[in-house]
């Protein structure tokens, strides 16, 4: 049932929601501006859809009979109000939710497509229809889950991508102002996400018995889908910004730089933690650059330089450490810009070499459940310290970020001596996204890329 009963919502006070343009049932697809075929789309539900949701009386419209002589009064503003109840309203957009989720698909995209929007209109109308899909297909992930109801973290995760869900779909397509700044609050609600899901999820595994597999699956699945809805509304953020960046993409990224400061970050955090911190050696051939996301990248290289760094503290002493310096050399051909970390930390076990890309694995001690560190990790706050080691999605994440944009990251070890780390990235920026797991059932397409213009 969609709608709760007459009488349940007859207590219920009354609401008004206004109409919603219904899209096309045929909209030409296009990618960059390139026309690739006819889609067939399906009608989206606007708000006031009395199909949805049953009869509604609607007081400012009326129907005449067909034996009625009596003239149908042209449509008033007010034609477009349809009145519903607030449970009603729930029903229908809980209705959405699951609509979304299952007869509508996420539309895939390149970097080098999200680099040519500027058209800020443009982009606003695709991202008012994009991003509710995504977000409905995360709370379909996590209502996936079982028992999710009785973990605290898993119900403010799904309280979380609701209310974003609910607040975008009643935005008007002409509201700018409004979108720019709901999905600005957004942002900043979902901030600590991360912290949210992997504690969500670390419960459940030791509460239910869940596979490891189970639980990496999960998190593998949730938190790519989740790379694409950050860079999809960081980029209208950053076309509508007054000044600054136009695009959260660098096209020019220079990968020597990016690697520069995050050694230098991870020296310093290296230090707060030891006292001291070996040398890292960054080693410039060819001089490469390509459009990439300066912030994930970064991400990236801090990950690995702070294991290295780690690895060769624990086990040299000061003055020897100092003799053992990270290495890390960037390279590249005209397609792929490729980067090594080394370290003569003693390796990783090749028996353990299995586990390094699980969420739930980590060589150091983990850390604390009610510890600050973990919540800093993935604050906004400049502030924060972050712990050194073991909150135990470092890896896995940046392996997520790698594949994201159609790259790779391996890992190789050599046993008692040290590990070396191959990060491989498209330079052409032309790899899709990974939008998630199709269910079986095969649904329709929607939506469109904005046309460049």
């Amino acid at each position: 049932m969609l709608a709760p009963s007459a009488a349940a919502a007859a207590s219920v006070v009354l609401t008004s929601v206004k109409h919603r343009p219904a899209l096309p049932l045929l909209q030409r697809c296009r990618l960059g501006g390139r026309a690739l075929a006819s889609v067939p789309l399906a009608r989206r539900p606007a708000l006031g859809d009395l199909s949805a949701v049953g009869p509604i009386r609607c007081p400012a419209a009326t129907v005449s009979s067909a034996s009625s002589a009596a003239p149908v009064p042209p449509p008033t503003p007010e034609d477009s109000l349809v009145q519903l109840t607030k449970q009603r309203h729930e029903a229908l957009l809980d209705a959405e939710i699951v609509h979304f989720a299952r007869a509508l698909k996420p539309h895939p995209i390149t970097l080098q497509q999200i680099l040519a929007q500027h058209d800020a209109e443009a982009l606003r109308e695709f991202l008012l229809e994009e991003l509710p899909i995504r977000w409905a297909r995360r709370l379909h992930l996590i209502e996936s889950m079982p028992k999710w109801r009785d973990f605290p973290h898993m119900r403010v995760i799904r309280s979380l991508y609701s209310d974003a869900f609910r607040r975008l779909r009643m935005i008007p397509q002409t509201d700018a102002e409004r979108f720019r700044t709901t999905l600005q609050s957004i942002k900043r609600r979902n901030s600590n996400m991360l912290m949210h899901v992997v504690r969500g999820t670390r419960a459940m595994k030791d509460a239910l018995n869940l596979s490891d597999e189970e639980v990496n699956d999960f998190l593998d699945d949730f938190l790519t889908a989740r790379i694409g809805t950050d860079i999809l509304s960081s980029q209208y953020l950053a076309i509508t910004r007054p000044s600054g960046p136009t695009s959260v993409i660098d096209p020019d990224c220079d990968p020597v730089s990016v690697v520069r400061n995050a050694a230098a970050e991870a020296r310093k955090l290296c230090k707060y933690h030891y006292n001291y911190a070996p040398p890292v050696d960054v080693v410039d051939v060819g001089q490469v650059r390509f459009p990439f996301i300066q912030q994930y990248l970064h991400y990236i290289m801090f990950e690995l330089l702070k294991n290295s760094l780690r690895a060769v503290t624990e086990r040299y002493s000061p003055l020897e450490a100092m003799e053992r310096p990270v290495r890390a050399v960037v390279c590249g051909d005209d397609s792929t810009v490729v980067i090594r970390v080394s370290d003569a930390g003693g390796g990783i076990p090749l028996e353990a070499m299995h586990k390094v890309w699980s969420y739930l694995y980590t060589t150091a001690k983990p850390q604390d459940e009610d510890s600050a560190d973990v919540e800093e990790y993935d604050s906004d706050d400049d502030d924060g310290i972050a712990p050194m080691a073991g909150f135990g999605c470092g890896l896995p994440l940046s392996r997520n970020y790698a594949s994201y944009v159609g790259g790779r990251l391996e890992l190789c070890s050599m046993p008692h001596h040290g590990t070396d780390a191959y990060l491989y990235l498209n330079r052409v920026g032309n790899a899709q996204e990974v939008v998630g797991s199709e269910p079986k059932a095969t649904l329709p397409s929607r939506g469109f890329l904005p046309r460049v213009r």
